[in-house]
C-alpha cells in the first residue's frame, strides 16, 4: 500500500505546472520590472516535499535485505 501511495505522489509531484519555478520568469515580470516569484517557489518546494515524502514511502515498503526468515 505505501508503495501505491509514493507513486500516487510522484504524479501528483510531476503533475504540478514546473514552468513557473524554472523557465518562464519574464511572464511574472510586474509593471516596475521587477518579479515576483512567489507562485514558482511554492511549486518547486511542494515538488520536493512530494518527491522526497513518495520515496520515504516507497522504500520503506521495499523489505530490507538479510531481513528475511529462514525457519531455523
Amino acid at each position: 500500500m505505501k508503495k501505491i501511495i509514493g507513486l500516487v505522489l510522484w504524479l501528483i509531484a510531476f503533475a504540478i505546472p514546473f514552468r513557473f519555478a524554472i523557465l518562464d520568469t519574464e511572464d511574472l515580470m510586474g509593471p516596475d520590472g521587477t518579479v515576483n516569484n512567489v507562485k514558482g517557489l511554492f511549486s518547486f518546494v511542494a515538488l520536493l516535499a512530494l518527491l522526497f515524502t513518495g520515496y520515504a514511502l516507497i522504500d520503506s515498503a521495499s523489505p530490507k535485505p538479510g531481513s528475511e526468515e529462514h525457519g531455523h
